[in-house]
């Protein structure tokens, strides 16, 4: 009895402690999942622009959502990637039914969380190409990307960044018929993969902030 009312009085002291900080965890309000699907829409794979930057050069990061909320609010971010001065983010080129995003689900029973890889592949192996593979080789990255219906998703956030790793492969094939090129493959570990509603142009100049 006595470590049940120790075990009470010290999670009302941490929830007391996180609310006088500011820290509101979020209690989702649950319903039922339908088929949900718009015009009866629901196209695969990934959009051919995907935008990336340098983790460290993100002034600031969309928040992630407090309080009480429904299922479709605790799976989205609130507010934009914004980018240090004179620092932006880029785009990326990625072959048309190339690009996908795979989430998986880790860890052991009461540890479960998120692996998040994204696969992309530029063509032509030309030394813009193989200078950026070399270059964020072992860069902290972030990256957006854009689903087929529209939907944006940000791998990243101010806690974890997004690192590369060795995807489909990268070389020059081996017939006359194959096509030389880079696949890459972008990891990130998170709680929740949430959707990104902010901004996706104004990331792309330089920063003033």
């Amino acid at each position: 009895m006595l470590k049940i009312f120790w075990f009470i009085t010290v999670a009302n002291f941490f929830e007391g402690l996180m609310a006088k900080c500011g820290v509101i965890l979020p209690v989702v309000e649950f319903t039922d999942i339908t088929k949900n699907l718009p015009n009866g829409e629901n196209m695969g794979g990934l959009t051919q622009t995907v935008i990336w930057g340098l983790w460290d050069d993100v002034a600031a990061w969309p928040t992630e959502p407090s309080g009480t909320l429904t299922l479709e609010a605790y799976a989205t971010l609130t507010g934009d990637v914004t980018m240090k001065a004179n620092k932006r983010a880029f785009t990326f080129y990625s072959t048309e039914d190339t690009g996908k995003m795979d989430i998986a689900m880790v860890g052991e029973n009461d540890g479960r969380s998120f692996e998040v890889t994204v696969d992309i592949f530029n063509p032509g192996l030309k030394k813009k190409l193989l200078g950026f593979i070399a270059a964020v080789k072992n860069e902290n990255l972030f990256v957006i990307v854009q689903d087929g219906e529209g939907q944006y998703y940000l791998l990243g956030d101010a806690k974890r960044a997004v690192t590369t790793q060795q995807g489909s492969g990268i070389g020059t094939g081996q017939a006359t018929s194959d096509r030389k090129g880079a696949g890459l493959q972008f990891k990130y570990k998170c709680n929740i993969l949430r959707v990104y509603a902010g901004d996706v142009t104004g990331l792309l100049t330089v920063g003033s902030d």
